[in-house]
């Protein structure tokens, strides 16, 4: 059987949101602002954090993942 390998840079764009829940009760919503390399051509996802809670919204400011640290915390499918 063989499988093919998944581009992560197909999968996460910018503009997109995705969501983890958190340990505490709320989640965190991460907002893409781009996808850049670094000098040894790994992708790393700049993105806007917003922690939800259930009384409050609180931007969390610019967060910087490699894109397979993103795509595993953020579940993206």
């Amino acid at each position: 059987m063989l499988f093919k390998k998944v581009d992560l840079k197909d999968k996460i764009a910018q503009g997109d949101v995705f969501h983890r829940t958190m340990l505490v009760n709320a989640r965190e919503q991460a907002r893409v602002l781009y996808i850049s390399e670094d000098n040894q051509g790994i992708p790393h996802v700049h993105y806007e954090r917003t922690l939800i809670g259930t009384c409050y919204k609180e931007l969390q400011g610019v967060r910087v993942l490699a894109i397979d640290a993103f795509a595993k915390d953020f579940h993206v499918h």
